[in-house]
């Protein structure tokens, strides 16, 4: 069932140049670390891919960030919509577009309107082209040449949690035109022409800056729109905010205009001990300390020594009320790893007749499944090995140590051939946009669930991650295969948390740092932008490149996954696994789960179907030690007795999805033990009795 289900899915599925310079360059092409590792070349065959990157581009070479929250710009026509919250943008040669979005609620869905009304910011003569000009770790800058003259530009700076849209002209005859609904008045606001506040007919009020002073006249010749425009060519910043809808107007617009002129251009992620820290550089060094931006729900339960502009009225987003903070440097604090809690885990005795049923589950378990429909499909091949890992895993905690030594023969067997090209479909380094794909999913995109088009690589090969972890685990760094394998261990590993040591990958290929977890479509162009669906594979990817970090010794490389694990269980616990309605309303909310989440949109389904268990147990699996930390139980508390009414009210459930939400049900319900697991016929190809086993011993022993 779930192997069909799964098929069916791969079917369906500035101050600009003036005042910052992006660095491109990664360190290194030769690197040495503490593990005494040093990276000269690519480890795999070489293959180009059959999409390439378009002109909006612009003088960007591989390896591309082909994950980014802003990827809609520069896949496809690149007019798709984006969602630096608390805006809906999107970008043509017209110039850029943006609105704020109302809130809907439904039962299946809640997400933001897509509204009649809309900013349009360009030039009154016209551009030639868009192309993207810079991007960072929470930054993109587009740049719009002028049909005039390449020296005459317009450049758009696009960030989450910004309040003001802001752009940079160099030379340009300024025009912001909004469509759907026209102006009551038009006010400039002090004697030198700098800022202004837009009255408008459908009850909103926008507040307009320039760094310098500029005549605007109104123009109202076409019903439901206007045009602000200046005839005179204009060098410097300009800001637009909506004013947000509560509070004092006057009050709102004063906070707007004090924190205007500390302009972000540029972004860096740091990782230190426990703290990813955040810092923004703006236009004017002195204005650092202003910088406003506004918080989500997940940062304002991590920040150290926030300073909340407490004043400034609420702008709201699908992730809940956006509330304003200054400064330029935000410092994420996390009181505890996720990955060191559960780290020892598997050095506990397990004891008593829980001992006997594991020990003998195991010596009957299959070690891998072979199944010709699946062995090649990358996806379904990972997921049989980590399953083979656990196994291994388990083996060495109760002392069978023959069959620790099977599995990992059978482990090392089945990952020299994916390495060695013997098998129908490898994996190559893809030179043309800098990643590694399967032959598959280089030869079409519907392959491999997408993998080609870099789809859910760290679902995919975090499956992988988990397997030489456990090699390594129970053999030893020394261990032949894996001194022999060491090169293209490290090379996979970096292919989704290279941290911009390795000229090969892009860095961090899926985390989004604003919204603290993973975005998984790649080059779908999607108008809700970034979805993923299944939170613990993510959090499984990470958890595995923490693990085998940890045991290559590469401490700066495990710390820093262990907080990518960290922010990404945050995420998962605060926006998908949902314990009230301080983030989603009724009826939405009732649901207690988000089965996709996207920028825009929320929603009660999967990729593969419309089954509860589907929905659910895409949110656990895989079960390993990390699901302890993954999965809340004051939240388990709260929607077990929807998750248990919905799935098992149903004629028929399959086995392999009745055992996973067993396994998530027996957090809070005791009624669900060894007995429950036994009488299972089938586990997903991702878990194995032995491993529910294991699982239901340790919810009432750890």
């Amino acid at each position: 069932m779930i192997k069909i289900l799964f098929y069916i899915f791969s079917i369906i599925q500035v101050v600009f140049p003036l005042h910052t310079t992006y660095n491109r360059s990664y360190n290194v092409s030769k690197r040495e670390d503490s593990s005494g590792y040093i990276s000269q070349y690519i480890p795999f065959n070489i293959r180009e891919n059959n999409v390439k990157p378009n002109n909006i581009w612009g003088s960007h070479k591989a390896p591309y960030p082909t994950n980014k929250w802003w990827l809609n710009l520069v896949m496809g026509n690149g007019q798709e919509k984006i969602y630096p919250y608390p805006y809906t943008v999107s970008a043509s040669d017209k110039g850029i577009f943006f609105y704020h979005g109302s809130l809907k609620v439904e039962e299946s869905k809640t997400y933001i309107n897509k509204e009649a009304y809309k900013w349009n910011v360009g030039c009154i003569d016209g551009f030639s082209g868009r192309k993207i000009y810079e991007y960072d770790d929470l930054m993109v800058k587009m740049k719009f040449n002028s049909s005039k003259s390449n020296k005459k530009y317009m450049v758009s700076f696009l960030l989450k949690g910004s309040p003001y849209m802001s752009f940079y002209y160099k030379e340009l005859k300024p025009i912001l035109k909004f469509q759907g609904a026209g102006i009551n008045s038009f006010e400039s606001k002090g004697i030198e022409n700098k800022s202004y506040i837009a009255h408008i007919k459908n009850g909103k009020k926008y507040a307009i800056f320039f760094s310098e002073p500029i005549n605007l006249s109104v123009d109202e010749n076409i019903p439901d729109s206007f045009t602000l425009l200046s005839n005179e060519e204009y060098t410097g910043m300009v800001r637009v905010a909506q004013i947000p809808d509560d509070g004092g107007f006057e009050s709102n617009f004063n906070i707007l205009f004090k924190h205007s002129r500390a302009i972000p251009i540029s972004a860096k992620v740091e990782f230190k001990g426990n703290n990813i820290i955040h810092t923004y550089k703006v236009t004017e060094k002195s204005e650092k300390g202003n910088l406003l931006l506004l918080t989500h729900p997940h940062h304002r339960d991590s920040l150290s020594k926030p300073r909340y502009i407490e004043d400034l009225g609420c702008y709201k987003s699908l992730r809940g009320n956006m509330v304003a903070i200054k400064g330029n440097v935000w410092n994420l604090v996390y009181e505890k790893l996720s990955g060191s809690s559960v780290r020892s885990i598997h050095k506990k005795k397990i004891k008593g007749e829980s001992l006997n049923l594991i020990k003998n589950s195991l010596k009957q378990e299959a070690l891998y499944i072979a199944d010709n429909s699946q062995n090649d499909n990358i996806y379904f091949n990972g997921k049989k090995l980590a399953r083979l890992a656990r196994i291994a895993l388990i083996a060495e905690q109760v002392g069978l140590y023959d069959i620790v030594d099977k599995s990992i023969t059978e482990l090392t067997s089945r990952l020299e051939k994916l390495f060695t090209y013997r098998i129908s479909n490898p994996i190559y380094y893809d030179h043309t946009w800098g990643g590694i794909c399967t032959g598959d999913g280089l030869n079409s995109e519907g392959n491999d669930f997408g993998n080609g088009v870099y789809n859910d690589h760290n679902f995919h090969y975090g499956y992988y991650i988990y397997s030489l972890y456990s090699i390594i685990e129970l053999k030893g760094i020394e261990y032949e295969w894996v001194k022999k394998n060491i090169n293209k261990i490290h090379f996979l590993a970096n292919e989704y948390t290279n941290s911009g040591d390795n000229k090969y990958f892009t860095k961090f290929r899926h985390m989004d740092f604003y919204d603290g977890n993973s975005w998984v479509n790649g080059f779908h162009v999607f108008e809700n932008s970034r979805n993923m669906e299944s939170t613990s594979e993510s959090v499984n990817a990470y958890y595995s490149t923490y693990l085998l970090y940890s045991v290559l010794n590469k401490d700066r490389d495990s710390n820093i996954s262990n907080l990518l694990l960290t922010s990404e269980i945050k995420s998962a616990q605060k926006y998908w696994q949902i314990r009230d309605e301080s983030i989603y309303n009724n009826p939405f909310s009732r649901n207690k789960i988000v089965g996709v989440l996207w920028e825009n949109s929320a929603e009660y389904t999967t990729w593969f179907g419309n089954n509860p268990e589907y929905i659910y147990g895409i949110q656990f699996l895989p079960f390993t030690p990390i699901s302890f930390e993954l999965i809340d139980k004051v939240w388990m508390e709260k929607a077990w007795d929807t998750i248990k009414s919905r799935v098992f009210s149903q004629n028929y459930v399959a086995p392999e999805w009745k055992g996973l939400i067993y396994m998530a049900g027996v957090l809070v319900d005791s009624s669900i033990n060894a007995s429950t697991i036994n009488s299972l016929t089938e586990f997903d190809n991702g878990n194995s009795k032995t491993n529910a086993l294991w699982w239901i011993y340790n919810c009432s022993h750890n």
